[in-house]
Formats: C-alpha cells, structure tokens, sequence
C-alpha cells in the first residue's frame, strides 16, 4: 500500500480529492488533513509517507516535519506561485488530471506518449477564419468532457494575451532553444514554463511579442516540440494552432497531427484558395496521408446552408459553425466562449472528431462529478 497524504483547508475539497483517489487507486493508503496541528502529528507518527500533496500555506506551517515525506507536491491556483522548491499540481481542474500529476509525483507514470494522446491542428488558407476562437471553444469543451488539454499557438503574430495575459512572452523562445542545445533540460524547463487556464482548463506556454521563433521553426524542431509535450504523459488531447503557411514545417504539422480541422469561410476567393492549398499538400504527402485526418469546417458560416458551391474533396459535407455578430465589438474576452449557438455547433464537431463524443450520459454525469471547480467564480477570462 503506498501511503498518501493529502492537506487542503477546504474540507470539501479535500473529501471530495480523496473519495476519488481511493475510488480509482485502491492500492494506497490515502489520509486527508484540513490542519496544520493534525497533518504535523501524521508526518511525526512512525510512518512511511510516500507523497505528501498540500496547499503551500499547511506546507509551510509544517515546515518542521514535512521532510518526513518522501516526495511533496504543492496545490496552487497558477504555476509558479507555491514559493517553495516543490513539484507544482493545479488545484482546481478535473480530479484525473489531478490524479495524473499525484501519479507522477509516485514516479507511476511512463515517459512515454499514452497512445490516445491526440493531436489536433486547426488550419487554414489564409486568416481572418476564426482559428484561435474555434480552437479555445474546442479546448474548453473538451476540458468540460474530461480531457486534459494543451494550447498551442504558433502564429507568427497572435492576440492570445486578451485571454491569458502576458506572462512571459519569451516562454516558446527558451523551450526551443534548449531543446536545440540542451536537450536533456527540455522537461524541467516545460515543467517550469507551462502555465494554466482555469477557466479553460488547459496548460499552455504563453505567446511570444515577436515572430522570429516561429519564422524560423524547422520540421525537426517542430516535431521535437510536440514529441516534447506528448512525452508529458499528462495530455489526452494537444490543440495547435497555427499561422496559414505552406511552408516545410507546416507539413511536419499536418503529418504530426491525429486530426486537422480545415478552416474556411463560404467566400468564394477563400474557397478557391483553400482548393489550390489543398491540392498543393496532396502533392507533397501521400494523397490519403492527409484527406482522411481532414474535416472541413465552415466558419461564421450560414445556418440554412453554403451560399457558395462546394468543390473541395475528401472532406464534404463541411461542419457550420454560425456567425456570431456581437464578437465584432468585443468588450471581454471571456465572451468568445459564451455563445450557445456557437458552443453546440462546435460541440457536434467534436462529435464527429470522436472527442469524447461518444461518452454515454452516466459517463459525462461522473465525469462532471469528477471535476473540482471554485465555488466562486472569479471572472470571466
């Protein structure tokens, strides 16, 4: 029996933390503890503690016994914040995703990619599609199916920050960097680096101020980068979104991904672009290489259907997403992602990527059930 410790001074939080780890590791001794007073006499007792997984504030009132534990990790709001040299977990994000870090924490998770670790790429001929709005509603809806997601945005220039702030523009810069020159400091570095979006309920590296890493990715590089990610072990489902291009790196990209979701308007020079990119990419890989990933999506589309005809092969008929007129005068970003109209489209687009589309109603009901959440909300993002 591993025996683990956990500390939170929420005593729902920590009840509810620990009823799911004994329901899906029967195998460890689990204890929970909402005092400092009660979690100092459980580290003295003659005991081998295995992990200990606390808030930072219990972590530092019982400083003088913690080393008692083999390994510790801190339960923070955002990375980076726990103050102490301790291996950081999200506190508020589905309980698997939790369990997966605590997993790690024991050293039980593989290096290795699990094999149903995706990855999906939204792409598109030109911009002005709606990529990054698309993409932050699918990683929000697929956060709401229980899987654990990673944002990645590689457009040469992006506005991301509205939704995730600033943070370290120079995050994506340093992770290439060394995984050129330092390879071996690639996972630490991540670790370090990652950030997460409670509301969305994904990590993500924060957006460059400039273009130039980007500009300069190569198809090697590019796929250290997602190897390095999926290597995690802590994804089921890694959304990239790029810029338009049609350049080598794009096509380790496209040959990289699980699932592309081919981007476009019902306009007819966006349509003809999208022909002309297409038929140039099947030309560079095997044809079937890249039309069976493929499903065409219509951005701000015409509910009643396409005004204009529909020449492009391997992936008709197109999923509609509507056109939301209010998103021109944006005043928070947070609205993006609060459209019903706008959520169910892409919610049946995500049914037919088999993104957890197939999940039966007790399945998504436990999987809801299995989600920590504040009890307040703090805003929209």
């Amino acid at each position: 029996m591993k025996r683990v410790v956990l500390a939170a001074s929420e005593r729902e939080y920590a009840a509810k933390l620990a009823e799911y780890l004994r329901e899906e590791e029967p195998g460890w001794d689990i204890a929970a503890y909402t005092h400092a007073s009660a979690l100092r006499r459980e580290l003295f007792e003659d005991r081998s503690v295995e992990l200990l997984i606390g808030q930072p504030s219990l972590l530092y009132e019982t400083a003088d016994a913690i080393d008692k534990a083999g390994k510790i990790l801190a339960l923070v709001e955002e990375r980076g914040t726990s103050g102490g040299p301790w291996q950081e977990v999200i506190q508020f994000q589905p309980l698997p995703a939790i369990l997966s870090a605590i997993r790690d924490g024991l050293g039980t998770v593989s290096a290795s990619p699990p094999p149903d670790c995706q990855v999906l790429t939204l792409f598109s001929s030109s911009g002005g599609a709606g990529k990054s709005t698309v993409a932050l509603n699918l990683i929000r809806q697929a956060g709401e199916r229980g899987l654990r997601t990673f944002y990645l945005n590689l457009e040469a220039l992006n506005a991301t920050s509205l939704l995730f702030g600033k943070g370290e523009p120079d995050s994506l810069s340093r992770l290439l960097y060394a995984l050129q020159t330092h390879p071996e400091q690639g996972d630490a570095l991540l670790n370090r680096l990652c950030r997460h979006q409670p509301y969305l309920r994904t990590d993500y590296l924060d957006a460059p101020d400039h273009p130039g890493e980007r500009l300069a990715l190569t198809p090697e590089l590019t796929e250290m980068l997602l190897e390095k990610i999926r290597s995690t072990g802590k994804y089921d489902l890694i959304v990239i979104d790029p810029d338009s291009g049609a350049g080598e790196w794009y096509r380790k990209l496209l040959e990289a991904s699980d699932r592309i979701v081919w981007l476009l308007l019902d306009d007819t020079q966006m349509l003809m672009k999208n022909e002309k990119l297409l038929r140039y990419w099947q030309g560079q890989m095997e044809k079937d290489e890249i039309v069976h990933k493929l499903i065409f999506a219509v951005n701000k589309g015409n509910v009643g259907g396409l005004v204009n005809h529909w020449s492009l092969s391997g992936g008709s008929p197109p999923s509609i997403l509507p056109y939301v007129p209010q998103w021109k005068a944006i005043d928070q970003p947070g609205r993006l992602l609060a459209s019903p109209a706008f959520s169910g489209a892409v919610d049946r687009l995500m049914d037919r990527l088999a993104l957890g589309g197939n999940v039966p109603d007790s399945g998504r009901k436990r999987e809801e059930r299995h989600g920590i959440q504040r009890t307040h909300a703090r805003g929209a993002v």
